[in-house]
């Protein structure tokens, strides 16, 4: 059984906050939701009243090595953003412990993150991490999410793009008809990029059958 949490922290514990925080109407969210280190997040979706005003704000901040403008939607802009800095230690808690980001989005002077962990000992383990790190967070819901749902809420969104395009190229199939750079060029992301995603995806999907079956051996040894 996985574990849900949402929790918020301020804008300050993101060594990025700074360049995205340009007015306090400004909504960021990411598109881009499993950590994968310096690379983590290049896909940014903001909400902003004046784009020419937002990128002058990244064009200022030293912390963006880069921006792209990529595509407008339902009145957000989509940007890929290469960022300099490290992630800092509120993410790192995050890679430390595998878990998943299933929603992150900044609103006003703080951040809002879900996240799936796959344990409650992996959420002790976090928190553990993020005081000894000083991270400051708030705790607004934790939830347990029964090996009954369905596999679309399982993985995250990349990890079923990912996946999807994995079998379709043939990355499975012996001998393979695919590399591993060669997804990674279709996704436009890393090589560890793709790997975490598959490794996670294929971590969680494992522990999905291997609930079923448990469930299935103990209905069956209960009888009726």
């Amino acid at each position: 059984m996985t574990v849900l949490l949402e929790l918020s922290l301020p804008r300050s514990e993101l060594s990025f906050g700074a360049a995205l925080n340009v007015a306090s109407e400004v909504r960021v969210r990411f598109e881009q939701i499993v950590p994968v280190g310096a690379g983590t997040f290049p896909y940014v979706w903001v909400n902003v009243p004046e784009q020419a005003t937002f990128e002058e704000a990244l064009q200022r901040h030293a912390v963006a090595e880069s921006f792209q403008f990529l595509e407008r939607e339902s009145g957000e802009l989509l940007y890929r953003i290469d960022w300099k800095a490290e992630p800092g230690p509120f993410l790192r808690c995050l890679e430390a412990v595998d878990a998943a980001v299933l929603q992150a989005k900044g609103v006003g002077n703080r951040w809002h993150f879900h996240l799936r962990f796959d344990t409650h000992d992996d959420v002790s383990r976090f928190q553990r991490r993020c005081s000894e790190h000083d991270v400051s967070t708030s705790i607004e819901r934790i939830l347990s999410d029964s090996a009954g749902g369905h596999t679309s809420e399982l993985l995250s969104p990349c990890q079923r793009r990912t996946i999807a395009l994995a079998l379709e190229r043939g990355y499975f199939d012996v001998p393979r008809r695919a590399t591993m750079s060669e997804l990674a060029d279709e996704l436009g992301i890393s090589d560890q990029a793709v790997s975490a995603r598959l490794r996670r995806a294929t971590k969680r999907l494992g522990h999905r059958v291997l609930s079923e079956e448990l469930e299935s051996d103990t209905s069956r040894d209960a009888g009726p």
